[in-house]
Order: C-alpha cells, then structure tokens, then sequence
C-alpha cells in the first residue's frame, strides 16, 4: 500500500508540475485567424490595413487602441474589446497574381486566472467575432479601387487664390467630347476676357474635373487680372477665385485617353489607402483641377499638365505610405521630347515638402 500511495504521489506532482508548466509556459492569448482573397494590389492593400486610424473599428465591440506597425508583409495593431480585455489584429499580405491573399488574426490577451487560460481552447470572445470581423475586412478592402499608386510622382505644394474667368458645363466622360469641349473653351473664352479688358494671368484651367453619374463636369477658363466681370452670357460664363491651399500636384504629359490610368486611378488608390477618401464611393472628397501648359487643340488632347489635388486635413499618412518628391518642372515640349523647362506661367507657386 505504501509503495501504491508514493506511485500516486508521484503521479500527482507530475500533473502539478505540467499543469504550471503549461501555464506559465503555454499560450497567454485566444486566437482565431480566417484567410481572405481580395482583387486589389497587395501593396494598396497592405498600405490601407497600415493606415487604420486609431479608434476605427475592426468589427463592432473591437477597436483600434495604437498606430499598427509594419514589418515586411505583416501589419499589427493593438486592439481593444468591448469589456476592456486588450488583444491584437494581425494582418499578412501576399500578392497573388494581381490580386492578394489576406490573413487575418484577431487576439485576446487572457488573464491571470487559470480558469480564463481555457479559453485557449474555445477562443475566447475572439470565436464569436472572427467571422463578423472577417466580412468587415473583406468589405472594406473589396471597397478599394482596382489600381497601385507605386510609381506615382507628387509633391506637396502651397497654393494661392486668383481671380477666376471660367464657363461652367458637365459633358459625357469621353475622352474626344472633352477635348473637343476643352478647345471650343478656349475660343470662346479668350475674346470674351479681351472684350472686358482681362489680362490673361496663367495658363487654361479646368477647376474640378470630376465624374457625376457619367458626367465630365468642370469649370474651365482662365485666372485674370482686371476688374471683375461678373456673370457674362446670363450664368454660362462667370468669375470668382481658383482654390487656395495646400496641395498634392502630379505632372502628367500624354493624352486626355490615358489621364485617369495614369494619375487619377492611382492618386485615388493612394488617398484611400491613407483613410482620406472613401472608397466605396467614386465621388471625389477632394477638390481637383488641371492647369494645362500645352494646347489642348492638338491631337490627343493637352499632352503637358499639372494635376492638383487640393488637401482635406492631415496628409501625414499619405506620406508616410507613399513619400512626397520634390516639385517638378513641366515639360514645354510634346512628350517625343527629351528636353524639360519649366512652363512660361505656373500657376500655383511650389512650396516645399512638409
């Protein structure tokens, strides 16, 4: 019996000691992980999940408590649940094809008491929040648009306010009808502005060109010097100001065809991915205009311009995503050249990069 007793002592302490063991050492958080395919770009992709505002909502009852940080392929941001237990999500990026694959794994950091240990096992509050947290993922990234801002040029500059001469008009998203609309702007502007004694101060305009419900709508025309015409040809023709304010400015040179696959779909993949523009929308939140430095009456429409997005709070995590470059000249020369000037008459002045 005594030798029985010492088995089942000896039995008892080894239990013990695997059970502290597996305490002490064994996990200390309740995890679920779930796997994404998203039709974006992986790097639009990874820089959105980066750039997840603290105190957004990674689903209802899990919020974002600090900056997530990167290493490689992988973005972590500490969470928070709705009971106050602290946890993480933790996102791996990789590119497949021209789409990615997300994992995405939610963590709730488990107390003291060895009775919360178990939930190792069933998952915590983690379990019944994985799926919800995992559609709202999907929804969001699926939201982006289909386009990669690597290779995208800009810089931020500091923009001022000028007199305005401009028709106002919205013509079909075509790239010959707005060519054609831009060049009938152009001869009809110019006699009006020498009638009332304008002085032509900087390049043709066209003041936030933007897409409503198929679209092209815009004011065009030019910024002046003289007194103020008012309205001209009852409200087709009016005067006011160009945007003012700092700005994120693209030099493209080549063809109206080629525009928005060039500057416009990668600039919205970058201010979406940096939280700045709502992506389930193709509305833009921000003001954009065009400054043409070339004739736009030539084959293909103007082949020399600067694009301006006019900023609408902190671009910090723009930058961050995608740094800013120095303002760069415009070409004075169709693009077969290889020589580049700056244009006679820019019209914002170039501000250093924050």
């Amino acid at each position: 019996m005594g030798a029985l007793g010492r088995t089942i002592g000896i039995i008892v302490v080894v239990v013990l000691l695997i059970a502290g063991a597996g305490y002490f050492l064994g996990p200390k958080t309740a995890s679920r992980t779930q796997t994404l395919e998203i039709a974006r770009p992986a790097p639009t992709v990874l820089a959105r999940l980066s750039s997840a505002p603290v105190g957004s909502t990674v689903v209802e009852g899990v919020t974002i408590a600090e900056a997530a940080t990167v290493e490689g392929d992988t973005v972590s941001a500490p969470v928070t649940f709705a009971d106050g237990a602290t946890g993480r999500v933790v996102y791996t990026v990789t590119p497949q094809g021209e789409g990615s694959q997300v994992r995405v794994k939610l963590e709730q950091d488990l107390g003291a008491n060895p009775l919360d240990r178990f939930q190792v096992i069933t998952g915590g509050d983690v379990a019944p929040l994985m799926a919800s947290a995992a559609t709202a993922v999907q929804t969001d990234l699926d939201a982006l648009p289909n386009a990669s801002f690597e290779g995208l040029q800009y810089s931020v500059v500091d923009i001022t306010a000028r007199p305005f001469f401009f028709a106002q008009s919205c013509v079909p998203n075509e790239p010959d009808t707005i060519t054609t609309l831009i060049a009938d702007a152009k001869t009809a502007i110019e006699p009006l502005m020498r009638s009332r004694g304008l002085q032509q101060a900087g390049p043709l305009m066209a003041v936030e060109p933007r897409v409503v419900e198929g679209q092209y709508c815009f004011q065009i025309g030019y910024p002046y010097t003289g007194r103020a015409p008012g309205s001209v040809l009852g409200q087709l023709i009016q005067s006011g100001q160009t945007p003012s304010g700092q700005a994120l400015r693209i030099v493209y040179t080549g063809t109206e065809d080629d525009v928005i696959a060039q500057v416009y779909d990668p600039m919205d993949a970058l201010l979406a991915a940096a939280h700045l523009d709502n992506p389930a929308t193709r509305e833009d939140d921000w003001a954009t205009y065009e400054v043409y430095n070339d004739d736009p009456t030539q084959a293909g429409g103007s082949r020399n311009r600067e694009i301006y997005y006019v900023v609408q709070g902190d671009v910090s995590a723009l930058t961050r995503i995608a740094p800013a470059s120095a303002p760069v000249a415009v070409p004075a020369v169709a693009p077969a050249a290889t020589t580049e000037t700056p244009a006679a008459t820019p019209a914002p002045a170039p501000a250093t990069t924050p």
